[in-house]
């Protein structure tokens, strides 16, 4: 509940995140194909495109109605084609990495082919094979592999020093007095800020006075995942928290029971029992992997930027104004289409 959604799904989910960015290129035959986009050195067709919506509104089905806005279809094209690009500059070794991370993927995949029912329906109904999901996968992996070999030591290094906060690893307690109830999609309120927060303080005098943590999580903590466990988080990283609760975790004396804290879930009351910051040369590697990772996705963002803008991309899809009247466009639209998953793909 208290982890920073976005990059878990983008650190820890790779799968999902990276059949959400990324789309195979398909052999052309049969019917005739247009060209939807030209940019330097190669062009999009439209059954290429096609066959990239069809595997994202598999995978990411709350997309479906999305992937129709104009707008969000362009962000998609664009995406696509800086992934063929990059994909294209990926060195030897990057692709024979490429292909043992799509081995141990669609190893995943295939097992979860065998429960997951309703991805299996999607797949028939979109008449996607197992060999496209490989290709899809395969010019992602190219791509991670392939920005992955850009990153330096000096870059981890300062990533590591300027953003310490991010890499930190912490161990809390804290007791949740939420404001809504997020275990069902309506967010049912649960009660107000001002009445959260009453809470919290009443909660944080009784810790105060010498209160039992196991106690008073079971009783006032709304943190399903650690009120059984006096509200205990251990060794974590403390980038993958929310910005508020992850900067009282950082900051806050250690041993000492803080203010309340607001987060969009309601107020925490926090207790840090220790906080560890190594230096960078003695992390160990999978703790260097963290920020390869968050270097290399920052050069990612850095090449849609700047480099992406000098492919000369010349895209023929329809235009808003030539697909759907002003009067019939739903409302959002222009809201909507900033929610195309433009973050670099998961960088392991």
């Amino acid at each position: 509940m208290l982890h920073n959604s976005r990059k878990l799904a983008w650190r820890k989910s790779a799968l999902l995140i990276v059949a959400a960015l990324l789309v195979m290129t398909l052999a052309a035959c049969g019917a005739k194909e247009t060209e939807v986009a030209t940019y330097k050195g190669g062009n999009v067709t439209d059954k290429e495109f096609n066959k990239y919506l069809d595997v994202f509104t598999v995978i990411q089905p709350t997309y479906a109605q999305l992937v129709e806005i104009p707008q969000f279809k362009e962000q998609l094209l664009q995406q696509y084609i800086s992934y063929k690009i990059l994909g294209s500059q990926a060195s030897d070794e990057s692709v024979k990495t490429a292909e043992k991370e799509v081995a141990e993927q669609m190893t995943e995949f295939k097992s979860q082919l065998k429960t997951n029912t309703e991805l299996k329906a999607a797949l028939d109904a979109k008449k996607l094979k197992n060999k496209d999901m490989e290709n899809y996968l395969l010019l992602s992996s190219k791509v991670v592999a392939h920005m992955n070999s850009q990153v330096t030591e000096e870059q981890m290094k300062t990533e590591y020093e300027t953003n310490l906060i991010n890499y930190a690893t912490v161990t809390v307690r804290h007791i949740l007095v939420a404001t809504k109830d997020q275990s069902s999609q309506e967010e049912k309120e649960l009660r107000t800020a001002e009445e959260a927060l009453a809470r919290a303080k009443e909660v944080k005098q009784k810790l105060d006075a010498g209160g039992d943590w196991a106690v008073l999580a079971k009783e006032y903590s709304d943190d399903p995942g650690s009120k059984e466990k006096g509200g205990l988080y251990e060794n974590q990283k403390n980038g993958n928290w929310v910005e508020e609760f992850k900067q009282a975790a950082f900051k806050q004396e250690i041993g000492i029971v803080g203010e309340p804290v607001e987060t969009e879930f309601g107020y925490h009351v926090i207790l840090v029992e220790k906080r560890d910051t190594p230096a960078f040369d003695t992390l160990a590697d999978a703790a260097k992997e963290d920020v390869k990772s968050a270097v290399a996705y920052t050069l990612m963002n850095k090449y849609m930027t700047d480099e992406l803008p000098k492919q000369e991309i010349v895209s023929k899809l329809p235009k808003a104004e030539e697909e759907t009247p002003a009067s019939d466009a739903p409302a959002g639209d222009d809201a909507a289409a900033t929610d195309a998953p433009t973050e670099a793909p998961a960088t392991k």
